[in-house]
């Protein structure tokens, strides 16, 4: 977009041009010949500032404008912008500039907006920093720039980067589980230990027996061969692998809350650290994302830091969107057309579970013997987080209604076999990682 427009004190001067030369005409003489003169230079001054303004918007046009930042970043890192302009032409060029950078970011260090010169046949730069506060794809706004004639008469106002804005993708970070809270949640939830019940090559102890020919000799324990004076090897609890898929919404619903702290970023979170757990022990894990009225995003089942890599860059590019009725049953769909699932698969759904429609496409799963587990973020346990005492409890009253509504959900759901967790922004990936680890220890998929 461009704007040549007249400033107040342009429309000023050529008013006071225009009456100053009506009244050298009207007065007819001699003695008043001088005001004549000065509406007439007055206009000739007026239009020589916009001929110079004019070949000024000409240099303009051809400045080459280049924005330059880092496609993706993680969420705690600082984005570094910078902002060239290449002058090619004989005319130098001040300019007032705003770079509208992704909304919710925050500015660290630099600015976004300056008065700069761009040298004729030279260059300049407008560099700064921002943090950003919101996980996902972030779009800049466009590049405004202003110049003036000398006199401020008049000004030409451009804007780039409207119809195409950049955007920088956000990724997660991924937390390591505090020691001991998978214990405690698996106490209060199993009541028991979470360790595969098969025996075989692993990392945790199981028992020690006999030594048998064909037992490879780095388990042999040497201290119970010396107290029973026969030959004992340790046994090994067997690592079980996993074949794990995550359903992701990233409707208009899941972005409740404030920047960076809405459902939609705590899960994005919990999701990044599963992958980096779930890729820690060997599993198979891939997401299918949710995404308005475009097909799901699906990434197949695969291992390995490449496939993390894919996964993180995937959370990188969320952006929520209105979705149809039907964006759940498409999902599913997909995701069994092009996931890769092979076997007996975890799902986990991550998503608001507003409505009973949702419930329909995880019974076909269930049907194929899958395992599927819905992972609700549940809005007043978000946006009661941080309250206390009083404010808790008024809280807790005001949302009764909902949780009666809500029950009736959840007892739809136990129905048709699918179980509904109902998590809030501090629970949410150590209850991922409980179940993960509860399918291993029934033997896996």
């Amino acid at each position: 977009m461009a704007t040549f427009r007249r400033t107040p004190r342009g429309n000023t001067l050529l008013l006071l041009s225009a009456v100053l030369v009506s009244l050298g005409i009207v007065g007819a003489l001699a003695s008043q010949a001088f005001l004549l003169y000065a509406g007439v230079a007055l206009f000739l001054f007026y239009y020589a500032s916009k001929l110079i303004l004019q070949l000024k918007v000409k240099a303009l046009d051809r400045l080459e404008i280049t924005r330059r930042f880092a496609p993706r970043i993680g969420e705690g890192s600082l984005l570094e912008v910078e902002v060239g302009f290449v002058n090619r032409t004989f005319v130098r060029l001040p300019l007032e500039l705003q770079d509208a950078y992704p909304p919710f970011f925050r500015i660290k260090s630099g600015a976004n907006a300056a008065v700069i010169n761009v040298p004729a046949k030279g260059f300049t730069e407008l560099r700064y920093k921002v943090k950003p506060t919101s996980i996902g794809s972030n779009a800049f706004g466009p590049l405004r720039l202003v110049t003036r004639d000398l006199a401020g008469l008049f000004f030409y106002e451009r804007s780039i980067g409207e119809d195409v804005p950049a955007a920088v993708e956000v990724t997660p970070e991924a937390k390591a589980l505090d020691k001991g809270v998978l214990t405690a949640v698996a106490i209060s939830t199993y009541g028991g230990s979470l360790t595969s019940r098969r025996k075989g090559e692993g990392l945790e102890f199981a028992d020690i027996r006999r030594y048998e020919p064909g037992d490879p000799y780095k388990r042999i324990e040497w201290h119970a061969t010396a107290k029973t004076n026969r030959l004992m090897v340790r046994e090994l609890n067997a690592e079980t692998q996993l074949n794990v898929m995550v359903l992701l919404d990233s409707t208009e619903s899941m972005a409740y809350g404030e920047a960076g702290r809405t459902k939609l970023d705590y899960a994005a979170r919990a999701v990044a650290s599963l992958v980096s757990y779930l890729s820690k022990r060997g599993d198979f894990v891939g997401l299918t994302v949710m995404q308005g009225d475009k097909p799901a995003d699906v990434i197949p089942l695969a291992r390995g830091e490449l496939q993390a890599y894919k996964l993180l860059g995937a959370l990188g590019r969320l952006a929520p969107k209105e979705s149809p009725p039907d964006s759940l049953r498409s999902a599913v769909s997909r995701c069994l057309a092009v996931g890769g699932v092979k076997g007996k698969t975890l799902f986990f759904v991550i998503t608001d579970l507003d409505f009973e429609r949702d419930l329909q496409p995880l019974r076909q799963l269930l049907e194929i013997n899958h395992e599927v587990i819905v992972v609700s973020p549940y809005t007043p346990l978000f946006e009661s987080h941080g309250l206390e005492g009083l404010d808790r409890t008024i809280y807790a009253i005001r949302t009764s209604h909902e949780l009666r509504t809500r029950k009736r959900l959840l007892n739809q759901a136990l129905a048709l076999g699918i179980p509904v967790l109902d998590v809030g922004p501090d629970d949410l990936f150590p209850k991922l990682v409980v179940q993960v680890e509860e399918l291993r220890r029934k033997g896996g998929s």
